[in-house]
């Protein structure tokens, strides 16, 4: 039996039902899968968990100046591993000694990964970084199609990558959605304040420099004035979390309701027409495909690799980078019901091309090529 590693630093939420799944499916072509995983004790986003089948390892952290450096120590799960996956982060330091091993054992190294840092100039000194080991390895397991391009364009071997069509459990959120109850939507309203002639929109994701908070109450700030009942429930922790809760004291219609998961998070979509994200947008796209709640997002530069599952006007909307297009489009749309309906329906197929099924089975295909 051919034997495979996996190391995370961190294993948030919505990993898990991927890595049950990439067990079930290596399982069943005779390959033992390992996980190791670390924690982040200092986490605002109150988003880890853990899987009974994989390895908890203590995460040690050293700086460097103001960088922040990680080591787990998981050299003895190296031993008889014909393939060991790794994040491609600069910070991780267990990946130097990978590929300096490298050159000495028959132990293949993959990637997984972005390709560049997304949240930073192409030029940077991370994304230099990055690119000098971007060839360090055996194989690479890409975020998307676009991080595939991107890799190409570095020269890596096109037959040695994997699109993995990165995503969560959109089938599970489908269901959930589906058993909601009009009850239980309406307890939620009375308990927020909030009608159901009431317009909402929902910001649902980590809250962070990123996100873009003060834009979000700015626009919101003026989509009020437009729609004098307008609601936004705000789900999510996170280092900005004080912009939120400041601005929810003058504005009684601003929610402020912590991190949500499972069908409280389903809960809290289904009351919301509009999801908002003015900044950073990544894997939360798919929640709102799931949960047919259309997307608002901008032409910010350092989205993450899924942005490319967003579909202008199909799926949802993305309008110039400035608070009074934003503000422009979300009433536009609150006040223009076939046009939501019509991004809802987009959702709703986009939810299922992009699953946590088919990423398995990708991943799953990628580590078998890998490993002949």
């Amino acid at each position: 039996m051919k034997k495979v590693l996996i190391i995370q630093r961190l294993l948030p939420h919505y990993r898990a039902d991927f890595f049950n799944r990439l067990k079930q499916k290596l399982d069943a072509q005779g390959v033992e899968l390992t996980l190791l995983y670390g924690k982040d004790e200092k986490s605002a986003k109150k988003d880890e968990v853990e899987i009974s089948w994989a390895t908890y390892i203590p995460t040690r952290t050293f700086h460097l100046g103001k960088i922040e450096l990680f080591w787990q120590p998981g050299l003895d799960y190296l031993k008889d591993k014909e393939l060991v996956i790794i994040e491609q982060a600069n910070k991780n330091l267990i990946n130097y000694l990978l590929i300096a091993r490298r050159q000495f054992t028959n132990q293949k190294i993959a990637y997984w990964g972005h390709g560049r840092n997304r949240q930073t100039q192409e030029d940077s000194f991370r994304n230099s970084f990055k690119k000098f080991f971007i060839n360090q390895c055996d194989w690479w397991f890409a975020y998307t199609q676009q991080v595939k391009d991107f890799l190409v364009s570095q020269s890596f071997p096109q037959d040695k990558i994997t699109c993995v069509q990165n995503a969560v459990d959109t089938s599970g959120m489908l269901k959930q959605y589906a058993t909601v109850s009009d009850e239980s939507l309406t307890q939620l309203r009375n308990e927020l304040g909030i009608s159901e002639t009431d317009q909402v929109a929902i910001f649902c994701g980590g809250i962070y420099k990123e996100k873009r908070i003060s834009f979000l109450i700015e626009a919101c700030d003026l989509i009020k004035k437009s729609i004098p009942n307008f609601h936004i429930v705000v789900v999510g922790s996170g280092t900005d979390a004080h912009l939120v809760t400041e601005a929810a004291q003058s504005r009684k219609w601003i929610h402020y309701v912590g991190p949500k998961f499972g069908i409280e998070k389903v809960k809290h979509f289904k009351i919301s027409s509009l999801f908002l994200m003015p900044g950073l947008l990544g894997l939360a796209v798919l929640d709102s495909f799931a949960l047919q709640t259309p997307t608002i997002t901008t032409t910010y530069p350092y989205h993450s690799p899924e942005i490319e599952y967003l579909e202008h006007n199909i799926n949802g909307i993305i309008t110039e980078d400035n608070v009074q297009a934003y503000a422009n489009a979300v009433v536009e749309l609150l006040q223009a019901d076939d046009q939501r309906k019509k991004l809802v329906e987009g959702c709703r197929i986009s939810a299922g091309k992009y699953t946590v099924e088919q990423m398995a089975e990708n991943f799953a295909n990628g580590i078998i090529k890998c490993l002949q």
